[in-house]
């Protein structure tokens, strides 16, 4: 069986990036579902299951600092080779980790 959410790539140090919004977890399983929403229902538990959900972000918080906090970004960039969505781990200010979810 292919896995809907495969293990995402971390960008480290993204460049381009225009930082949306602070999110919690439950807002990122939110945002997501939103993005997703015609996927069926028993893919849709990895991003309803907090646990699955943070595993999915696993880059984000294995490295995730005090003070640190993550952010819906999306690209400077868009149209339809280059717009893209996702999560991000900012520190001080700036990206210190990327997660691409969504290509436009």
């Amino acid at each position: 069986m292919v896995d809907a959410f495969p293990p995402i790539s971390a960008q480290r140090d993204p460049e381009g990036l225009a930082l949306v919004v602070e999110v919690s977890l439950p807002q990122i399983s939110s945002w997501l579902l939103h993005q997703f929403e015609d996927f069926p229902e028993h893919l849709l538990r990895h991003i309803r299951d907090p646990d699955l959900l943070r595993d999915m972000l696993s880059p984000l918080y294995d490295e995730k600092r005090d003070g640190d906090s993550l952010w819906l970004c999306r690209s400077h960039r868009a149209g339809a080779a280059h717009g893209h969505e996702g999560v991000a781990l900012v520190r001080d200010g700036k990206p210190v980790i990327y997660l691409r979810m969504t290509q436009h």
